[in-house]
């Protein structure tokens, strides 16, 4: 009788074991790799509301040679923008060895693709009100 009562205490606390050190642990904190993700994509949200301003500045200037100068300025903004999201598909997104984004989470890996495409459908976006803009002003 002794002896079951011992195993059965044995148990329960062998048992009991990984429940209470599974309490003790953290809260899982975002890997730096999303950290690193999320600080370019707040990067990349403040350099599109600036091109809108760019474009909305350009649509409201009447002297052609003002106009011309913001379309060169968005043309430059435009060209930056793309650099830094072609930088942001390299090993976030696993275009390098090691995997990237691609070994971690599949929740985590999709909210960062839509984030992208949503930020690759903005730069799409402008590139067509910058092409309507150069297609209205009279040529030289």
């Amino acid at each position: 009788m002794k002896t079951s009562i011992l195993i059965s205490a044995i148990v329960a606390c062998a048992l009991s074991a990984p429940i209470v050190s599974a309490q003790e642990k953290p809260a899982p904190t975002k890997p730096a790799m999303s950290m690193d993700m999320d600080k370019h994509m707040g990067q990349m949200q403040e350099k599109m509301k600036a091109m809108q301003a760019q474009m909305n500045t350009i649509r409201s200037t009447k002297d052609p040679e003002e106009r011309q100068k913001l379309m060169q300025e968005h043309t430059q903004a435009m060209q930056e923008n793309m650099k830094m999201m072609r930088g942001m598909g390299g090993p976030m997104m696993g275009g390098q060895k090691g995997g990237g984004m691609m070994g971690g989470d599949p929740k985590q890996r999709q909210e960062m693709m839509e984030k992208r495409m949503d930020m690759m459908q903005m730069m799409m976006e402008q590139m067509m009100q910058h092409d309507q803009m150069m297609e209205s002003m009279p040529a030289k």
